[in-house]
């Protein structure tokens, strides 16, 4: 009988585990699996980026504990007297945050404020973080630090910062087209939500971590040395909120050191050169191939992956940015925002997917030609 409770008990756990870590796993079985053929270098491994994505994490998080962003939202939604300000102050800040802190802390701190919201108003609420979460994946795609693929394609190809924002900013305009668009069809009433004031912890922890911050965007730049980065931004965190460093999200860092070692094994098997060239080569292949890949395992693996075959540096970094429309796991933030929703309304879930397939599909509908169009054709 404990036998098999342990063994139900196990089966869970893998079960659930497979589920919340299946990229990671992903990852890890193509780096094991490729390296049965090739040596790995421990020169595969991009340090750089590893450091960059663990350092931001620690200073992201501290702004979250002392809830910065919270504060800028509630300030601004106590100015706003109907649905529709209300709505495009969330689809803004959302959109703007996730440029400098990431879709995922984005979607992670504005989306419980839209349930509060819904909740207290009665307003169906389900639309709106649809909406959200597009303006996440978009917003987050002007910056090199916007999103996890971003960083990684921004170090893979050298790319300066004139040069990547010369990719990105007809699209984010684009982006902002489209979310009016889609905010001019909410239905407008009179509306004022009661929401408690939020307590910044400010004093000189703030003020560091706002130095943190800026130390690690210059470093993104190239501007600034990663491993001291790293040494300065641990030792400061070690005194300033140890706890900081349980919060890390290790499995992404693990998972890109996976597909580091994996990237590397395929550069040594020259057979796949013959694929690079004829399917890779060009602008549109990479641009597309992203799209369709990014909607099978999600877009930060997907640029890591094409990043093997193509050297279409501006083309991979726009295809995974418009392919994180789509699907629910075309984008992993998707996926943080409908756990939040299902959370709270586990009755709705059904309605909520066919209204993100629903505005997601319309946006790829315009963005995918749009974007290839101007920016590629």
């Amino acid at each position: 009988m404990v036998k098999n409770l342990d063994t139900k008990e196990i089966w869970k756990f893998s079960k659930s585990f497979v589920k919340r870590e299946g990229i990671l796993l992903l990852a890890c079985v193509l780096a094991v699996s490729s390296s049965l053929a090739v040596v790995p270098k421990a020169e595969y491994i991009d340090w750089r980026v590893l450091v960059l994505l663990y350092c931001l994490m620690l200073v992201v998080g501290g702004f979250k504990k002392r809830r910065v962003l919270d504060n800028c939202a509630v300030r601004l939604l106590q100015r706003c007297i109907s649905l529709r300000q209300i709505t495009a102050a969330l689809l803004l800040i959302t959109f703007i945050s996730s440029m400098l802190v990431t879709n995922d802390v984005a979607l992670i701190t504005f989306v419980p404020l839209t349930l509060i919201i819904g909740k207290e108003a009665g307003v169906d609420v389900g639309k709106i973080i649809v909406w959200q979460t597009l303006a996440a994946n978009l917003g987050s795609m002007l910056t090199p630090m916007g999103n996890p693929q971003n960083l990684f394609l921004y170090a893979r190809y050298n790319f300066d910062i004139i040069a990547f924002f010369k990719v990105t900013w007809i699209p984010t305009c684009l982006a902002v087209a489209l979310l009016a668009v889609f905010l001019m069809r909410q239905q407008d009433r009179q509306l004022k939500v009661s929401l408690t004031s939020v307590n910044v912890e400010r004093g000189w922890g703030l003020i560091v971590l706002n130095l943190l911050f800026l130390l690690c965007v210059v470093t993104v730049f190239h501007w600034f040395d990663h491993w001291l980065l790293m040494m300065i931004t641990v030792t400061v965190m070690l005194v300033l909120d140890r706890g900081l460093f349980r919060q890390i999200d290790y499995s992404l860092l693990f998972t890109f050191a996976g597909f580091f070692i994996f990237i590397g094994n395929l550069t040594q098997f020259d057979f796949l050169n013959i694929i690079r060239d004829s399917f890779f080569g060009s602008a549109t292949g990479t641009y597309f191939s992203a799209i369709a890949v990014s909607q099978l395992i999600s877009n930060v693996p997907a640029a890591m992956l094409l990043a093997a075959f193509s050297q279409q540096s501006e083309a991979l970094l726009l295809g995974v940015n418009v392919g994180g429309l789509g699907t629910l796991i075309a984008s992993m933030a998707s996926v943080i925002s409908y756990k939040l929703f299902a959370e709270a309304y586990p009755a709705q879930v059904r309605h909520y997917l066919l209204m993100f397939l629903y505005y997601n599909v319309i946006g790829l509908f315009l963005l995918v030609p749009a974007v290839y169009f101007l920016m590629l054709y």
